[in-house]
């Protein structure tokens, strides 16, 4: 079980997820290259699978304390820019896309059963 952005929601992941596979994660993360990892749940998904998997690891600063270390200034959020509330997306989100993970895993591994 995992924790939520907000803490008071928790979020079950379904049994595929054990057979979560990194070339899935990559190739998500390249097919959402262009995609905010705060605007899209497939890359929130697909990068939190890669730093499970210890293949990135998360930046120890914000995008804004390196921009301040390196001297730049960091841009104002835009009329254009609405994060989801706490910074991530809603749980319903991340259910749809475990739901879509669940089914590509199946039809990729369909002599797996959950857990296995």
């Amino acid at each position: 079980m995992y924790f939520s952005p907000t803490d008071d929601v928790v979020v079950s992941l379904p049994g595929i997820c054990d057979l979560a596979r990194i070339e899935m994660a990559h190739s998500s993360m390249q097919r959402h290259r262009s995609c905010r990892i705060d605007h899209c749940a497939w890359k929130q998904v697909a990068y939190r699978t890669l730093v499970h998997f210890q293949r990135i690891r998360p930046p120890a600063l914000s995008p804004r304390e390196r921009a301040h270390r390196r001297g730049i200034e960091f841009p104002c959020t835009s009329a254009e820019y609405h994060p989801h509330p706490y910074g991530g997306a809603p749980t319903e989100i991340f259910q749809q896309v475990l739901d879509g993970l669940n089914e590509l895993a199946n039809g990729r591994y369909p002599d797996h059963g959950p857990g296995e």
